[in-house]
């Protein structure tokens, strides 16, 4: 066996010197037929080799793009947004945030010139990844959002799913918003399922795995994971192969199963340094010189420190510098070593200081910036100004002059010019009349709108109370876990209401169908129902009910779904719930169903004392309606009512 893996890493070796010598022979090839390319060959060649030389020295692809750039600087077309983009982004690998800025910008500035609606938007996302990297994330939060709104006016799936993980991923690592993060990565697997994208797909579970990490859910995260490592295997999607190793060695390294952890994170180092990778490697051998502390093995633990701070040192990133010098001064604490931990954190606190002093440069810089435009524009004002001046100066002296000359003329057009303006201003009069009237009409309606909104919200916190006294009544013999669950349930259905209400153009009317979708998204997460194998499926109708309707439905759905979550299915069963709502002229019927056990024999609502048996008839009359119950063979409600236009 030991045989065949020495043959086989030979072999390898010879394949991938024999890749490299390829590679290059192709550039040295393309070099020399810039010597006699015209403008237009030129251009190609150095897309060419800047494309190539991306993957065996940035640096030389910089140069390359920087030559190419040259030749069509001048000029607004895709080749002047092409070397921008690749600049912005060699400038971002390096982690030299400023360029990668000015490059991307000007990116932005070819595409909107061009109107290439795809451009601006891939540029939008570009200028989001860099923020969030300098660590400004709402600005991050703001381009993105503009690029997601260009993808999908335009219909690209493949962007859309990249940008809508982009959002998940700036929400849950960066934001700390766990709920809006799970709704985008959900949107982004469903329409990398859809278009058949493995490799998205892959990269989305790496970040839905991330999130799983930071709430501790191992179990979960490991899993995703393990799915994602095997879709970026067959991909060949080397980053997201590095960085499921990583999570995962972080798992094991939290799990205390320090010898797994080194596998994986011996394996993603060496994915790394085959592929040509620098920048994150010093926080590579800074997690093998940790793992290998807590294996008890100092001394390959402190060549491992060494080495951190090398590669640190070779690539000029403060930031992880930074960490390096930490991390140094607390293992040479740890080893008594005074001295040392003393040397150590003054560099720490050299790059910090130096860290800080950049952070305020720049700050600086802006303020000055901000202030020369501002000056700038007053300049310009002011000049304006003095220029409408001279100009009505020289318009009076012409005016007079053609008067003193004229005579009888310059008094007709006097005249018809009084009575021009005459005209105009009766005219003028009349709109303005009729914008007043418009004006005071809004104010009324919002004044009107304003008391009906504090109505609702009377209303519905009347309901809350309401709900909070019968809770107190019937919730004796349940555990206070159990009946904050139902409170908490009753609340959230109603605020989802406002939520909806806040987000929607149309105050008066909320649709059923995404009032349901976000309640059911609620259920799931509150109660993990895939942890107790229960799904909840829905055909609703396109109907939308204003609040008088929407609340009562609202809670008697929590109610039933309720219900059915806690009494319906046996213990290690799967289970089913599915909602229907129809319309039929001024009719709704509002069905709900579960394959759960059913009603116990002759029972009847109307003799049930239980508090969910009450509330769901005392809703259902509110709105005028009635409700039917049987088993077939779990439990079915259907509730009929009629909507008053």
């Amino acid at each position: 066996m030991k045989k065949i893996i020495h043959f086989l890493r030979q072999y390898g070796c010879l394949f991938l010197l024999f890749f490299y010598v390829s590679l290059t022979a192709q550039t040295d090839s393309l070099e020399q037929k810039l010597a006699v390319a015209s403008k237009k060959e030129k251009i190609e060649l150095y897309k060419q080799l800047t494309n190539k030389y991306s993957k065996i020295s940035v640096d030389r692809a910089i140069d390359y793009a920087k030559q190419g750039l040259e030749l069509v600087k001048n000029e607004n077309n895709k080749n002047t947004g092409f070397f921008y983009i690749r600049l912005g982004k060699f400038y971002n690998d390096k982690s030299d945030h400023e360029n990668a800025l000015l490059y991307y910008t000007k990116a932005l500035e070819v595409s909107k010139k061009l109107k290439y609606e795809l451009g601006i938007g891939k540029c939008y996302q570009n200028i989001g990844v860099v923020h969030i990297r300098m660590g400004e994330y709402e600005t991050a939060l703001d381009y993105y959002l503009k690029a997601l709104k260009i993808y999908e006016k335009s219909k690209e799936e493949n962007l859309i799913v990249a940008i809508t993980n982009n959002l998940g991923t700036l929400y849950s690592c960066r934001l700390k918003d766990d709920d809006n993060a799970t709704i985008y990565y959900e949107k982004a697997l469903e329409l990398s399922h859809e278009s058949g994208n493995q490799e998205y797909r892959a990269y989305v579970l790496g970040n839905v795995s991330e999130m799983y990490m930071r709430q501790k859910r191992f179990d979960k995260a490991k899993k995703t994971l393990t799915e994602a490592f095997k879709i970026a295997e067959e991909t060949n999607y080397l980053d997201l192969m590095i960085g499921s190793l990583n999570n995962l060695s972080q798992i094991s390294i939290d799990e205390e199963k320090y010898e797994e952890a080194l596998i994986h994170s011996k394996r993603a180092l060496q994915m790394r340094l085959d592929s040509g990778y620098s920048e994150d490697n010093t926080l590579a051998y800074l997690t093998l010189a940790n793992i290998y502390e807590k294996l008890g093995d100092l001394r390959t633990a402190g060549l491992h420190y060494d080495k951190a701070l090398s590669v640190g040192k070779k690539i000029g990133a403060l930031p992880q510098l930074s960490r390096v010098y930490g991390a140094l001064h607390e293992y040479a604490n740890r080893k008594k070593e005074h001295q040392k931990s003393y040397e150590y954190l003054l560099k720490y606190n050299e790059i910090k200081d130096s860290l800080f002093t950049k952070e305020k440069d720049k700050q600086l810089k802006e303020v000055q910036a901000k202030f020369d435009l501002e000056n700038k524009e007053k300049e310009v004002l002011l000049l304006t100004n003095e220029n409408q001046i001279k100009e009505l100066e020289n318009k009076n002296q012409r005016t007079t002059q053609i008067i003193l000359i004229t005579g009888l003329v310059a008094l007709t057009i006097i005249v018809l010019t009084l009575f021009y303006a005459y005209k105009n201003k009766q005219k003028t009069n009349k709109v303005l009349a009729k914008k007043n009237k418009q004006i005071s009409q809004t104010l009324k309606d919002r004044e009107i709108l304003l008391k009906e909104v504090h109505h609702r919200v009377k209303n519905n916190l009347q309901i809350v109370s309401s709900l909070l006294r019968l809770q107190h009544k019937f919730g004796d013999h349940k555990s206070s876990f159990e009946i904050l669950q139902e409170i908490q349930d009753k609340i959230q259905a109603m605020a989802i209401i406002h939520e909806r209400l806040y987000k929607s153009s149309d105050l008066s009317l909320i649709n059923l169908q995404t009032y349901l979708d976000n309640l059911l998204t609620y259920f799931n997460t509150s109660y993990d129902l895939p942890e107790q194998n229960i799904t909840i499926t829905t055909a609703i109708d396109n109907i939308n009910l204003d609040m008088d309707y929407l609340v009562p439905c609202g809670l008697i759905v929590n109610e039933i779904i309720a219900n059915s979550i806690k009494y319906a299915f046996q213990e290690d069963t799967s289970g089913r719930i599915n909602i229907e709502a129809s319309k039929n002229h001024d009719t709704c019927m509002l069905k709900i169903q579960d394959t759960g056990v059913g009603f116990p024999k002759d029972f009847k609502i109307e003799d049930s004392k239980s508090l969910g048996m009450q509330l769901i008839q005392g809703l259902t009359k509110q709105i005028n309606g009635t409700v039917e119950i049987f088993s077939n063979p779990g439990a079915c409600y259907t509730i009929t009512f009629d909507i008053k236009e």
